[in-house]
């Protein structure tokens, strides 16, 4: 029931654990490289398909997910014990041969986890275009399996039009509860025109936010999945909210409030390029087909090992999130800026912004029980790609050995504090 990670990559400026498990849980990240950090020869595109985003998509996809599956095997485990998973593409070009070869090959083919799928930028190193990440659990008795479960409501269907992945299976589940976690993704549509009809502003009137309609649509579906799940939303431990508008970040927090009082969940609010709908680029608004807000949650039930505990540093949070949540052994961490509610308060370069970072981690690493070097999963969010190398730098210098999976994504500027580049969130085991 300790940590350990499997998987390294230490080259060409990269430096993380393809996996790293903590007691019974797991988590993967990893780019499209070979341990020396560089793009394999498996993935490369010979001509004359070199200008196809989708030969591209499907080779790193295929080598990324043959990685996982050798690293499960070691685990005893397979990919039918992966709860989660956020997927990270470049452009929504990529998105349908992301899903072909990741929801078949013996990958996520069946009893899919609960899942996001993002458009947020591009990746270091150049000619990266996915970075899958996941969460799960390693078997053992009282442990085995997953469960599925569903409200009934049509959002996660079948969808055999849209090709043979999609025959037998919907591309993701609704509900996956395991062991005292409950998974599930919030997004407001119906699933079959787009933007849900309950959250569409007529466009005769001045009133009304079409990011509000969205959140306050979202706390009630999360409420009804929640409830199938066993739980309740005062037991949400984490959310990854995806935004494709940094700016409604305070109309979702005036909901954000209402619906979790004195007890939100940790959490980290990332801007992106776009989400599942429309399949075109640049949508933006209901009136164009397109959803502005996806939450990808973690919640625990009650009675079955694991408790939520609020981490607060004396020096506060930035905004109305906790700096962590504790729940059973593992310390979920909000995303973190250099910066506070004036703006930045390191000097404005990337490795200055990082090492910030990383002692604060490291600050609510100690108030949640454990340290630094218990990191399991790092993500960074940063405004200019190649600022991602000074965050594999920092972990090197943080964390010098046994470094935790990490995801590295560009994502569109600014950040929500101003002058900071660079925001970072993290998962810690707290044995």
């Amino acid at each position: 029931m300790s940590r350990h990670v499997a998987g390294p990559i230490d080259g060409n400026g990269l430096y993380q654990s393809r996996m790293a498990r903590g007691g019974d849980w797991f988590f993967m990240a990893s780019p499209p490289v070979d341990e020396h950090g560089r793009m394999p020869p498996e993935v490369q595109v010979p001509a004359p398909y070199t200008l196809s985003p989708s030969a591209h998509v499907r080779n790193q996809t295929r080598y990324v997910f043959e990685r996982y599956g050798e690293l499960l095997e070691g685990l005893g485990a397979t990919f039918q014990h992966v709860s989660q998973v956020e997927q990270y593409i470049q452009w929504k070009s990529h998105a349908d041969g992301y899903l072909e070869v990741s929801r078949g090959s013996g990958f996520l083919d069946w009893n899919r986890p609960s899942s996001a799928l993002m458009e947020t930028g591009d990746f270091i190193p150049e000619g990266m275009v996915v970075a899958p990440s996941a969460f799960g659990f390693v078997p053992r008795p009282g442990l085995e399996e997953k469960e599925i479960r569903s409200t009934g409501l049509s959002y996660a269907r079948k969808y055999p039009e849209f090709g043979p992945s999609y025959t037998h299976e919907a591309p993701f589940s609704e509900v996956v509860l395991a062991g005292p976690y409950v998974f599930c993704t919030i997004w407001a549509s119906d699933y079959e025109t787009g933007v849900h009809p309950d959250v569409i502003l007529p466009d005769w009137v001045w009133w009304g936010q079409e990011i509000r309609n969205e959140a306050l649509w979202g706390m009630d579906a999360l409420r009804r999945k929640l409830e199938t799940g066993g739980t309740s939303i005062e037991n949400a431990v984490h959310c990854t909210v995806l935004l494709v508008e940094i700016e409604d970040l305070y109309e979702l927090d005036l909901v954000w409030g209402e619906a979790f009082g004195d007890n939100p969940p940790a959490r980290t609010v990332t801007p992106v390029r776009g989400l599942g709908a429309p399949r075109w680029e640049g949508a933006k608004h209901h009136k164009e087909g397109a959803m502005k807000m996806e939450i990808q949650f973690r919640s625990i039930r009650p009675g079955h090992g694991a408790v939520k505990e609020i981490i607060e540093l004396e020096d506060g949070q930035l905004g109305i999130d906790p700096a962590a949540v504790k729940a059973g052994n593992l310390l979920w961490i909000s995303g973190q800026f250099a910066g506070g509610a004036q703006g930045l308060v390191t000097a404005p370069d990337a490795s200055s912004q990082v090492d910030f970072l990383f002692r604060r981690i490291r600050d609510i690493c100690h108030a949640g029980g454990t340290t630094l070097d218990q990191l399991l999963r790092l993500r960074a969010y940063v405004s200019d790609p190649k600022d991602g190398y000074a965050v594999y730098k920092g972990l090197r210098e943080h964390i010098p050995s046994d470094p935790p999976c990490v995801v590295v994504a560009g994502v569109p500027g600014p950040l929500q504090v101003p002058g900071c580049t660079v925001m970072m969130d993290a998962v810690a085991y707290a044995p």
